[in-house]
């Protein structure tokens, strides 16, 4: 880019200046606020106080390291590579910059949008097995540099009961989590109190005491080892106020319809399924036509679905 001396939109008047500022993207925004530091100064002020875009980021810790930065209709993303062909390439709304140190790299980017625009990290995917051996390090820099945000999902196909429990210990989520990384069979998942929702891909380690401790109001479990006799203790539990009182919604996978006869080897009724009901459900309304009724001690009323997730057959609670 020109010297910002003789760059013309320099010279423009101020609302001329926001009119252009606010046609970029927030990608063309940060890069035309790398050009100087002049620029960098006016484009800070004017996306502080008058291009009220509400960006967040989103973070891609993996093979290919990526910036998504979210508010509008589109997603914009920020790609590292290794393939230098490809610096400065333009693919639709994703940006593509040659790198030989792409982690510190990715870093620097992600402060420089912090420290420069404000935009928060409201998510974050991290693949532990794409750096292994700087985990810990990516860690503290989250703990660091990032404030607590909404959502994480964590992935790797490597066994990660040190890295998992590394990142629960020093990073403060808000709301949900996301696990789908290999785990030992004698894992223990220790949640913080701030995880309000969670859902585990690989939850063969997960037992049925594990499950009862968790005080989440939203729990989904796949790949499950956990028996339809011990799935009928839970729900026991659950009704008598013993286990899992703030549960609003649990989904988890079952063999097949005949697992049902053990599972629901309860108290309950059989809603007619000309009977539609109304739920909450991500936020949204659920309608359920029919279903299964269970009541806790206290009388709160809970009712089971069935439904296809993935390629599983999940058995779905709800509570009203």
């Amino acid at each position: 880019m020109k010297d910002p001396t003789e760059f013309p939109l320099l010279h423009l008047p101020l609302l001329a200046i926001k009119e252009v500022l606010s046609t970029l993207s927030p990608l063309d925004l940060v890069n035309f606020s790398l050009a100087s530091l002049k620029s960098k100064k006016v484009a800070k002020y004017f996306f502080y106080h008058h291009l009220s875009c509400g960006y967040r980021l989103w973070l891609g810790i993996k093979e290919e390291l990526t910036v998504g930065i979210i508010g509008t209709e589109n997603i914009y993303y920020f790609k590292l590579i290794s393939d230098e062909t490809k610096d400065g390439l333009r693919e639709g709304d994703k940006l593509f910059k040659y790198s030989e140190d792409p982690l510190t790299d990715f870093k620097k980017y992600v402060e420089y949008a912090i420290d420069t625009f404000f935009w928060p990290v409201s998510s974050l995917y991290f693949n532990l097995g794409a750096f292994i051996a700087q985990n810990k390090s990516i860690i503290d820099w989250i703990k660091l540099h990032v404030e607590p945000f909404s959502y994480f999902s964590l992935h790797s196909d490597i066994i990660s009961d040190e890295y998992v429990s590394y990142f629960l210990n020093h990073i403060e989520v808000d709301s949900y989590l996301d696990l789908n990384t290999k785990m030992s069979d004698n894992f223990q998942l220790i949640l913080p109190r701030s995880i309000k929702a969670f859902e585990i891909l690989q939850s063969d380690f997960v037992t049925l005491d594990q499950l009862s401790n968790f005080d989440c109001e939203f729990i989904r479990l796949c790949n499950t080892k956990i028996s339809n006799q011990e799935l009928n203790q839970f729900f026991k539990n659950w009704m008598t106020s013993k286990s899992n009182i703030n549960l609003q919604n649990f989904s988890i996978h079952i063999e097949n319809m005949e697992s049902l006869e053990t599972i629901l080897n309860l108290p309950h009724e059989r809603v007619d399924p000309g009977t539609v009901r109304t739920f909450r459900r991500y936020r949204r309304p659920f309608h359920v036509a029919g279903g299964i009724v269970i009541k806790r001690d206290d009388g709160k009323i809970a009712t089971f679905l069935l439904e296809p997730y993935m390629e599983f057959l999940h058995l779905v609670m709800l509570t009203q």
